[in-house]
């Protein structure tokens, strides 16, 4: 199976612990060393499925010293890259983390690519679609690309290719408004309520139950519409699948969060890994779907334990899907 990444506007990440209060207009001192990491949906999607013993191809833009940078970090992961360089020197993003688990971010837009830069990237592309099986896909847009650009990717495949796709607002209404669909996308809650212009209350308790429902019902009537399938991530909520079969959703366990960065992809991942039999877990439940996003939710879990973009070693989403199968 060939998998292919795209990553339009990577960034070093730079991670700093700070007390349980970030205060705005004051100073504000860590607690702990910060920590720099690469980051970018595509390429962190790359690197889980190197952990669960897949290869795949990232592609995307880098440029300047934070591209060099960028690239250094990833050295570790040994994943295939083919990035296509820029003038521009890649962005720099700055996290904030309470010690109370809440995530405080600046993200730099990143930009501008020049037409001849995306042109190079778009070949690249065209000429790998054809024996590509699935294409990642997700991030914001950096200045310079046209937030159309994921739609047009997904209008130059032949239809053997399924395009996932992990990303918000104008990018992802595009995409969904295509005649030609991605065969998969993964909103977080934030996403979802901005697609469907609905909030959606699970952090009060009293009405969890009526709230997740309403979830379930609004990614039922996307798949209806578009039959394509939603691979939903609710942060310490866990996660829903909807699709052909139905829809599931896994409750995560109880975790100590040092690091959201790159949970999301790791969630795809694991999923993608286990429904494609790419990757065999020692137990299973009754479905492949239910199975899957279990161990989605798992690994998802098992990351946030981790500083930055970390990702968890796969003996430890293993032991948090166990985990999560005993208390099912």
């Amino acid at each position: 199976m060939k998998i292919a990444t795209l990553t339009l506007n990577p960034a070093v990440d730079r991670t700093m612990y700070c007390g349980k209060t970030v205060k705005t207009g004051a100073l504000n001192r860590s607690v702990a060393p910060s920590v720099t990491t690469h980051g970018g949906k595509g390429t962190n999607v790359s690197c889980v499925f190197k952990l669960l013993g897949t290869e795949s191809t990232a592609y995307g833009f880098i440029g300047g010293d934070n591209g060099d940078l960028f690239l250094k970090l990833l050295t570790p992961y040994n994943i295939n890259t083919d990035f296509t360089r820029t003038k521009c020197d890649s962005r720099m993003n700055f996290k904030i983390i309470s010690s109370d688990g809440e995530s405080t971010e600046f993200n730099e837009s990143g930009g501008p690519v020049d037409i001849d830069e995306k042109e190079d990237l778009m070949n690249k592309i065209k000429n790998i679609l054809n024996d590509t099986d699935f294409f990642f896909m997700g991030g914001s847009v950096p200045s310079g690309i046209e937030k159309s650009i994921y739609k047009d990717i997904i209008n130059l495949g032949n239809g053997s290719t399924k395009f996932i796709v992990d990303c918000d607002g104008e990018a992802l209404k595009l995409c969904m408004n295509n005649p030609k669909k991605p065969y998969m996308i993964k909103p977080n809650q934030f996403e979802l309520e901005q697609y469907c212009g609905e909030n959606f209350d699970l952090d009060n308790k009293n009405i969890f139950d009526v709230e997740l429902e309403k979830v379930k019902c609004e990614t039922k009537k996307i798949y209806d519409e578009t039959n394509v399938t939603i691979l939903c991530t609710l942060g310490e909520h866990g996660g829903l699948y909807c699709g052909s079969a139905g829809i599931y959703y896994i409750k995560p366990p109880k975790v100590e969060v040092k690091g959201f960065t790159g949970a999301g992809d790791t969630f795809l991942t694991a999923f993608i890994s286990v429904y494609c039999g790419l990757y065999k877990l020692p137990r299973e439940l009754k479905t492949r779907e239910e199975t899957a996003l279990a161990f989605a939710v798992a690994a998802s879990a098992a990351k946030v334990t981790k500083p930055g973009t970390e990702f968890a070693p796969v003996c430890e989403m293993i032991e948090m899907y166990e985990k999560i199968i005993w208390d099912m």
